[in-house]
C-alpha cells in the first residue's frame, strides 16, 4: 500500500495537475519508494526499454583533463573518434554503417567525466555492439577528417565569443577559479596547438578504463559480458573541489550583441550541506522560479528592465556556487543594479509564508522531471555513483524539502545573496 501511494504521488507530481498536493502532506509520504532507482543487475545499470534499446557509458576522465594551452583537446578528441574511422573502417564506412543500420551514436565530454551514448534496434545488436567497441577502442582519427573537426570546433569557439551570455559566464570562471584548470576555456589558438598525438595520449587516459554502463532495453548477457570486459582498468574518482583562490570584485568585458549582461556569483552550500534543501527553495524564490520569483517580478515584470532575470545554484559534493544573471540594455545597467539591490532587501525583510508553500511544491515538481525517462532515471544514478552519492539521497532530499519552514529558508535565502561577489558587466564591443 505505501509502495503503490508512492507511485501514485510520483505520477500525480510529474503529470502537472493544477491541484498541487501540499508540501506539509507530501513530506509525511514515503518518498524513499517515490523515487525509482535504476537496479544495479551484474555491474551494469538495468531499466526496460520500449522497441530501441539504449546503451549509456560513463568514462572517468573529461575537459579536467586538458592540458594548459590545449584546452579544448577532449572535446575534438570525441568529435573526431566518430568521424575519423576506426582500426578497421575508413570514415566514410563508419558513417555508411550509422546510417544503414540506423545506429545513433554520441560522445559528449563534460567536466569530469565523458558520456558516451548508443541507440540501435535489436536486430543489429551484434553489429551496434562491434562499432561501438571499435570507435572507442581504436579509433583511427583520420588525419583529413581530424582537420575538418578541429576547423568546426574553432568555428563554433568564434560563435560563442559573439554570445554576450557566454563571454560573462567565461568572465566570471576565469576570476572566480583563477589558477585552476576551470579558468580556462578553449581558444582558436589553444585548438591549433593540439596535435594528434595529444589525442592519441587523451584516449588511453580516458577510454581504457571501465566505464559505468547502463541500458535501457535487452541486451544478451553474451554482449553484456563484451562491455564488461573491454575496459579493463578500474579507476577512483577524484571530484573537484571549491575554487582554489577566487578573485572578488568587478569585471568588465565586451561581447558582439547589443544587450548588456549583468552577473554576480559566489561560493554556497554543497549537496552535502546541513541547508542544501533549504538553500534549493531558496534559490527558487530569488529567481529560478520562472515569473513567480523575485527577480522576475521586480527586473522583468513591474520594472520593464531586463530581458530577462534569474538566479542559478548549482552543487557538487564538494562545491557549490551561487549567481544571478540579468541580460538588460546598456542604458538601463543602473538601474537594474537598484533593482537587484531592491530585491535583496525585501528578501532581508522576510520571505512570505505563501513563497514558501509555493517555492516547495514547484521544487518537488521539477525534481520529479528528473525521473520522466528510463534515459534520465539512468544517467542520473550513473552520476550519482560516479560522485559516490548514497542512493537514498533524492529521497531524503524531498523529505527534507517537506518539512522545510520559513526561518529554513530565509536564513539560507540571507546565505545566498550576501558577498563577497564576482561581479561581471559584458556590454556590446564593436
Amino acid at each position: 500500500m505505501r509502495a503503490l501511494q508512492a507511485i501514485m504521488m510520483l505520477l500525480f507530481v510529474i503529470s502537472g495537475c493544477a491541484s498541487m498536493i501540499d508540501p506539509r502532506v507530501l513530506a509525511t509520504q514515503p518518498v524513499e519508494a517515490s523515487i525509482p532507482i535504476a537496479p544495479l543487475e551484474d555491474g551494469i545499470y538495468t531499466l526496460p526499454g520500449s522497441g530501441v534499446s539504449h546503451i549509456l557509458l560513463l568514462f572517468p576522465g573529461g575537459t579536467i583533463l586538458d592540458s594548459r594551452g590545449k584546452e579544448g583537446a577532449v572535446e575534438l578528441l570525441c568529435s573526431a573518434m566518430i568521424a575519423g574511422g576506426t582500426k578497421d573502417a575508413n570514415p566514410a564506412e563508419v558513417e555508411g554503417a550509422l546510417d544503414d543500420l540506423a545506429i545513433d551514436i554520441s560522445i559528449n565530454p563534460q567536466r569530469e567525466y565523458t558520456l558516451v551514448g548508443m541507440s540501435f534496434l535489436d536486430d543489429v545488436t551484434g553489429k551496434a555492439m562491434q562499432l561501438l567497441l571499435d570507435i572507442l577502442k581504436t579509433p583511427r582519427l583520420d588525419a583529413s577528417r581530424l582537420e575538418t573537426e578541429r576547423g568546426i570546433l574553432t568555428e563554433s569557439i568564434i560563435r560563442e565569443e559573439e554570445d554576450a551570455v557566454t563571454v560573462a559566464f567565461d568572465t566570471y570562471r576565469a576570476h572566480y577559479y583563477r589558477g585552476d584548470p576551470r579558468a580556462y576555456k578553449p581558444t582558436p589558438d589553444t585548438i591549433k596547438a593540439i596535435s594528434r598525438d595529444d589525442l592519441v595520449n587523451l584516449h588511453r587516459m580516458i577510454f581504457t578504463k571501465r566505464p559505468l554502463i547502463g541500458v535501457i532495453g535487452r541486451l544478451e548477457k553474451h554482449y553484456a559480458g563484451l562491455l564488461k570486459d573491454a575496459f579493463l582498468t578500474t579507476w577512483t574518482a577524484y571530484p573537484l573541489g571549491p575554487s582554489p583562490n577566487p578573485a572578488f570584485g568587478s569585471f568588465k568585458g565586451s561581447a558582439k550583441e547589443r544587450q548588456c549582461v549583468f552577473l554576480m556569483a559566489h561560493a554556497a552550500p554543497t549537496m552535502h550541506a546541513v541547508d542544501y534543501a533549504a538553500s534549493v527553495v531558496a534559490d527558487h524564490i530569488i529567481g529560478s522560479g520562472g515569473f513567480s520569483s523575485r527577480l522576475v517580478k521586480e527586473v522583468r515584470t513591474r520594472e520593464g528592465l531586463a530581458y530577462s532575470a534569474n538566479s542559478f545554484y548549482q552543487t557538487r559534493p564538494r562545491w557549490g556556487v551561487f549567481g544571478i544573471t540579468v541580460i538588460t540594455e546598456p542604458s538601463a545597467l543602473k538601474q537594474v543594479r537598484n533593482a537587484v539591490d531592491r530585491v535583496f532587501s525585501e528578501i532581508r525583510s522576510g520571505i512570505s509564508e505563501e513563497d514558501v508553500t509555493w517555492a516547495k511544491q514547484a521544487v518537488m515538481n521539477r525534481y520529479a522531471i528528473l525521473y520522466n525517462t528510463p534515459a534520465g532515471i539512468i544517467s542520473h544514478t550513473m552520476d550519482a555513483a560516479f560522485y559516490g552519492i548514497l542512493q537514498d539521497f533524492d529521497a531524503g532530499f524531498l523529505a527534507r524539502v517537506g518539512t522545510l519552514t520559513r526561518t529554513d529558508v530565509q536564513n539560507a535565502a540571507l546565505k545566498l545573496i550576501e558577498g563577497p561577489w564576482v561581479e561581471v558587466v559584458i556590454n556590446p564591443g564593436d
